[in-house]
């Protein structure tokens, strides 16, 4: 048996449990109300709204996308190994012709694709009002290209919330790094970031750092999933992807790569690292 089966089981579970249902529910209401609301700000009179315009807006991009989804990511990640492990279940899971390598990938493959589904459905059901209401207007490329980062980005938080869930030993040391977690990455790197401009101006930049101010800021900006997701779709949402018709922009295509690149890192990285503990526990 492979990890796929594993990813199978978590992914049927998961359609079993209805929370699927209901995050394709909660993401469909969550999206058609910011569509509202942008309707409202940004519309009147003959004016058509893009669904790109849309997808820019506070309430989407850094209301739903960047604040919520981490949360409901980790929260649907962060029990994936040590719940079963403190309910003996892993015991018997791994009795069964399992590496303990199955187990960490088939958690992130089956929980990351149960949320995947969730979001591209949340999307799709708006997009129909994208395409058939005469107040909007559906840029079907750009908008596919958002939903397909928007799951990369949760897959990304489910990554990391299952990498802790195999690292730790206890419910609570779970509940705990995820909270840190999702505090580091939505609030405490967020707030730097906004902070660094400040610091320059009224103290000024100190000369021992290598990197300029806004180097540092985009640097950490990269080192967190959800500001390398917004360089990768300000590409998607702006000129083009991988494209550089506006340079004065200061994303051009290096730095979208970049930001892809270390999207697939956090999908990647976390897991291993979490697996290298896991291998050494006492079960």
């Amino acid at each position: 048996m492979t990890w796929s089966v594993v990813a199978r089981k978590e992914f049927e579970d998961t359609i079993r449990s209805r929370w699927l249902i209901a995050l394709s529910v909660l993401f469909a209401l969550l999206i058609g109300a910011a569509v509202y609301v942008s309707s409202l700000i940004f519309g009147g009179g003959d004016t058509t709204l893009s669904s790109t315009r849309v997808l820019r807006a506070f309430p989407i991009k850094d209301g739903i996308v960047t604040t919520l989804l981490p949360l409901v990511a980790l929260v649907v990640s962060y029990n994936a190994v040590v719940g079963e492990r403190e309910s003996g279940s892993l015991k018997l899971l791994l009795s069964l012709p399992h590496a303990r390598s199955d187990v960490v990938v088939g958690k992130v493959a089956g929980r990351g694709a149960a949320l995947a589904l969730a979001l591209v459905v949340g999307f799709t059901i708006p997009a129909f009002v994208f395409l058939f209401s005469g107040t909007f207007t559906l840029e079907a490329v750009a908008y596919v290209q958002y939903i397909i980062f928007v799951v990369l980005l949760a897959v990304a938080f489910v990554s990391v919330g299952v990498g802790v869930s195999a690292a730790v030993d206890s419910d609570r040391l779970a509940i705990a790094a995820a909270v840190a977690v999702y505090l580091v990455f939505v609030v405490l790197l967020g707030a730097v970031q906004g902070s660094l401009g400040l610091f320059s101006a009224f103290v000024g930049w100190p000369g021992w750092i290598p990197l300029t101010v806004d180097q540092t800021t985009r640097v950490l900006q990269l080192l967190n999933p959800a500001g390398a997701f917004k360089f990768v779709t300000n590409g998607t949402l702006g000129t083009g992807l991988f494209l550089e018709r506006n340079p004065g922009s200061g994303v051009g295509p290096r730095l979208q790569m970049s930001g892809l690149l270390m999207l697939l890192a956090w999908i990647a990285i976390p897991p291993l690292l979490g697996l290298l503990r896991f291998e050494e526990a006492d079960l």
